[in-house]
């Protein structure tokens, strides 16, 4: 988020417009206090969304998630040679473990 004078806002409107309406954000501030805030449209409608509407586009992106996991897996089935996620972080926690890895006490480790 830039921060911004309202100087710098007369100075450089168009430009300032173009980087909000990509998604930039501007805090426009006087003294260094807020006064208020630029950002795009799409931005400016999340904020004004219903908890309806804002749990709908979530599920939609767990939905998208779930089909994103299906076709990985399709793609590159897991062989039992290979550790899952969870097992690959649980090994790098106990790796940095300082008291000699107690979760996997019969792995070396070094």
């Amino acid at each position: 988020m830039r921060h911004i004078s309202p100087l710098d806002l007369r100075r450089s409107l168009g430009a300032i417009l173009d980087a909000a309406s990509a998604g930039e954000r501007f805090l426009i501030e006087r003294d260094h206090r807020p006064l208020a805030m630029l950002v795009s449209v799409e931005d400016g409608h999340r904020l004004d969304e219903s908890v309806g509407e804002l749990r709908k586009r979530r599920l939609a992106a767990l939905d998208e998630l779930a089909e994103l996991a299906e076709r990985m897996q399709r793609i590159r089935p897991p062989d039992g040679d290979t550790p899952d996620a969870v097992e690959l972080i649980r090994q790098e926690r106990s790796r940095d473990d300082p008291d000699g890895c107690p979760e996997y006490p019969d792995e070396q480790h070094g």
